[in-house]
């Protein structure tokens, strides 16, 4: 009996361990077929962000900070209000730069009358001088018959002599003020054209005082309080627009041979976790791999040289309907499978990436400029008579 017990335990370890073997060989086979119709035609990579457009807003004159309208997180349209400053300094400059434009219109008025007024002096000299020439003509004809007498003729030359040099200087007059006024008028000469410069400089300055939105979108990194005294270029806000976000996906070069624009991507994010999906699309490969655009580019021409992998961004869209139904933000984690099975792959050089309209560009300050220019019309048309 005991013989027998120790034959069959063999057995049936021979028998577990060809299951084991079988199951075994039948989970390589699966990962086998898996891989070679699926898991080799996708790349996956945790190295991905949420980017977005960060716009910031910074202070354009030199001001104290009056009051604070927003807060961090707070939604803003595209022009709203985010602070308003003590602009007593860039009103007074205003005020400055209106008078000066005023002050020269008028010194050209005078220097336009001038120009007239050295005119006809000049004619009227010419036309003494030319009735000095004809008595004295006369005279030297009647003086053959004894009728005038010398010293008339002579009278005559010197009030000749005397009314050419008046005349000179009457012409040097008239050049000087005509290398002011010369050729133009009061609109387009170079005196009130700067003048003119000044003011619409001031308005600017005056009239960008206060801190706008740019665009629509979330206030972020608040640092203006009231009392803060602020300077040209301090940031004082940022805004960001939610809505048109994309993906960075950092790729190993040694993965990028067959990644395309154009290629479908799974997205999923840390933030959601995997039950909310992306489904994005690679827009285009950043011209060049990460290091090519730190701040100290690496130095391999060195005998101590280790060989890294290098990762090369990857753009890639979000779709416009997910992101509204789950807000991403930016800096997020992203996770990206791209699907590289494609077929009638495109070109790495023929990036689907286009400049959307929105989020791009801000209309706030469009009429500004065109303001000014009516406020230095004005100022011309009232002070020209």
């Amino acid at each position: 009996m005991a013989e027998a017990e120790g034959q069959v335990r063999p057995s049936r370890s021979r028998s577990n361990f060809a299951i084991f073997a079988v199951v075994l060989l039948l989970l390589a086979a699966g990962w086998g077929i898996w891989w070679m119709l699926v898991g080799s035609q996708r790349i996956r990579t945790n190295d991905a962000y949420v980017q977005g457009n960060i716009v910031p807003v910074q202070a354009q004159t030199e001001a104290t900070v009056r009051r604070v309208y927003v807060e961090d997180t707070e939604y803003v349209h595209a022009g709203a209000l985010l602070a308003s400053v003590q602009g007593d300094r860039s009103y007074l400059a205003l005020k400055a730069s209106e008078a000066a434009l005023g002050r020269t219109v008028r010194e050209l008025r005078r220097e336009f009358a001038e120009v007239r007024r050295l005119q006809h002096s000049l004619d009227a000299q010419r036309a003494e001088y030319a009735k000095l020439g004809e008595n004295l003509s006369r005279y030297r004809k009647a003086q053959a018959g004894g009728a005038v007498a010398t010293i008339r003729i002579t009278d005559t030359q010197a009030d000749m002599r005397v009314l050419q040099a008046q005349m000179g200087a009457t012409r040097a007059k008239l050049a000087a003020a005509l290398a002011l006024v010369g050729n133009t008028n009061l609109s387009d000469n170079p005196l009130v054209r700067a003048a003119v410069t000044r003011v619409e400089s001031a308005y600017l300055s005056w009239a960008r005082r206060d801190l706008r939105a740019p665009v629509s979108g979330y206030v972020a990194q608040r640092h203006a309080y009231p009392g803060l005294r602020i300077h040209p270029g301090q940031q004082l806000f940022s805004i960001v627009p939610l809505h048109g976000l994309w993906v960075v996906a950092n790729v190993k070069e040694t993965e990028m041979a067959q990644v395309r624009p154009g290629d479908t991507v799974r997205l999923t994010s840390y933030y959601y976790g995997d039950s909310v999906v992306y489904r994005g699309v690679v827009e285009g490969l950043v011209p060049g791999a990460g290091s090519a655009f730190s701040i100290l580019p690496p130095e391999n021409a060195t005998g101590n040289y280790i060989h890294i992998v290098e990762r090369v961004p990857l753009r890639i869209s979000l779709p416009a309907k997910a992101l509204a139904k789950h807000p991403l933000r930016p800096g997020l984690s992203m996770v990206a499978r791209i699907d590289i099975a494609g077929k009638g792959k495109r070109s790495v050089l023929a990036p689907l990436t286009k400049t959307p309209v929105e989020g791009y560009e801000t209309g706030i300050y469009r009429r500004e400029l065109q303001r000014a220019r009516q406020l230095a019309q004005r100022i011309i048309a009232q002070n020209a008579g």
